[in-house]
């Protein structure tokens, strides 16, 4: 149930960056949904399932951008491994610890493509710090937003399951 939940934050991922690229062209550089999806999957899953996740979407991620295959993939499977064995030592559950997991993420990810770009392309072209910054910011508050809707989402699905098994009760 949470592969398929994932593939299908993929997808709307994916969708949502397709339609950001269209009505925006400095989409990309801003915001970083997959990074969102990853983090937000290594907060529900253990490592193992946060490092096939971010596989999965790093790599989408580079199917899009067009750019070296492979370097989103990397930068996100570390991000996902990274984050999920931080949430299993501490206990991420309020709206500013995650905003700050979600902002270190998205600094360790530009750090893991700076490094991995200069390893393989010497000459190529490094995002601003700026940039850098707005894209820790805009996934920090992104991420926040879809974790705290998430849980509270998951809390009214709860009630309302539990109202609804009193409100079903057939006595003989």
């Amino acid at each position: 149930m949470r592969t398929a939940r994932f593939l299908l934050g993929l997808l709307a991922v994916t969708a949502f960056q397709i339609l950001g690229q269209k009505l925006f062209p400095q989409f990309f550089e801003l915001v970083d949904l997959f990074l969102v999806l990853v983090v937000y999957n290594a907060l529900v899953v253990g490592p193992v399932g946060s490092m096939a996740g971010g596989s999965v979407a790093g790599l989408a991620h580079d199917a899009l951008t067009g750019g070296l295959f492979g370097l989103f993939g990397f930068a996100d499977t570390l991000v996902g491994w990274a984050a999920a064995r931080l949430r299993q030592r501490l206990v991420v559950r309020q709206p500013a610890q995650v905003a700050m997991l979600f902002a270190l993420a998205a600094a360790v990810q530009q750090l893991a493509v700076v490094v991995v770009t200069v390893l393989m392309l010497p000459s190529s072209d490094f995002p601003s710090p700026s940039t850098m910054v707005v894209r820790m910011v805009t996934t920090a508050g992104i991420g926040t937003l879809v974790f705290v809707v998430a849980g509270r989402s998951q809390l009214y699905y709860a009630r309302w399951k539990q109202n609804r098994h009193k409100r079903l009760r057939i006595d003989l």
